[in-house]
């Protein structure tokens, strides 16, 4: 790595927010990480929810944020000594103690039963942490840097790269509901940005926002939140989530299983959808390592 002068490179990373403090940037980009005290993995069912309990002690770094109704992620210890990310199951503080030193609260999945949570509360260690995302924009960094990461590897193999909008005014057109225009050769593919499941993953997370009903009939409706085959060419599902590394990258041809062998499963009652959460091997013959494998698949 190249000696940087890390005084320069703070300035120009908060050049647009003025004389910044740094405590205030780690704050808003670094989740704080809470060390359990207890956990009881006694399942109780509440409701819908199947849930667990924990405890937590409130301290000087952490009582701005743990109040009553905050939600966090359990993830290992290791990963502040290196270990990559993941997240083992959320957390939900339901009550603190009365002298505001202790919060307690549930421990509970975002989806799944009972059987689910008992096999992450196994996964789950009494020294493990809850990972709360202060100002939320943690995942929002994560999600940027994941897709400035992918550009940079795009245009340094010789691709013209044209990341689209967020969103689009409607007199300008119809909203492009994928992430990238990548070209070579005057070719172009449409390239869709996802992740891995947080909850398990082996599994990739194909998602996209459900639209409201006076949009349908429109080309970009979607009746269901997971995403639409016809949307994009190919997904580029980012591997941070299973090797802590930003570089890491699994491609996929948008087409269903039954239309070609190496397709992805559609979603169970919408056949023009993709299944939001198809098993993510690298090398199985569905997903591939590098956009060049899947580029010219038709």
């Amino acid at each position: 790595m190249p000696e940087r002068d890390y005084q320069e490179l703070f300035r120009v990373l908060t050049r647009r927010y003025g004389e910044v403090e740094p405590e205030a940037l780690i704050k808003v980009l670094c989740p704080l990480h809470v060390r359990l005290r207890s956990l009881d993995r006694t399942i109780e069912r509440v409701g819908t929810l199947w849930r667990a309990s924990f405890s937590v002690e409130i301290d000087d770094e952490s009582r701005e944020v743990m109040q009553v109704g905050r939600t966090g992620k359990f993830i290992p210890a290791e990963h502040l000594e290196g270990g990559p990310w993941r997240e083992i199951a959320k957390g939900r503080v339901t009550h603190l103690s009365d002298d505001k030193t202790m919060a307690f609260g549930e421990v509970y999945l975002g989806g799944g039963g009972k059987a689910e949570l008992a096999t992450a509360l196994e996964t789950l260690a009494d020294h493990d942490l809850l990972e709360i995302d202060q100002y939320g924009a943690a995942a929002k960094v994560l999600s940027a840097l994941v897709e400035a990461e992918l550009s940079t590897q795009l245009i340094t193999a010789g691709y013209i790269v044209r990341r689209m909008p967020e969103d689009t005014a409607k007199h300008l057109g119809v909203y492009p509901s994928y992430d990238f225009e990548v070209e070579r050769g005057g070719e172009v593919r449409k390239v869709e940005v996802k992740s891995l499941w947080g909850t398990n993953t082996r599994y990739a997370r194909l998602i996209h926002s459900k639209s409201t009903g006076q949009d349908k009939g429109q080309p970009n409706f979607y009746a269901t939140s997971s995403c639409k085959f016809a949307t994009q060419d190919l997904f580029a599902v980012s591997l941070f989530l299973r090797t802590g590394n930003l570089r890491d990258f699994a491609f996929a041809r948008s087409v269903p299983a039954d239309v070609a062998k190496y397709g992805l499963p559609r979603a169970t009652n919408f056949p023009d959808y993709v299944n939001q959460n198809p098993l993510c091997d690298v090398g199985d013959g569905v997903w591939f390592r590098s956009i060049e494998e899947v580029w010219n698949l038709a």
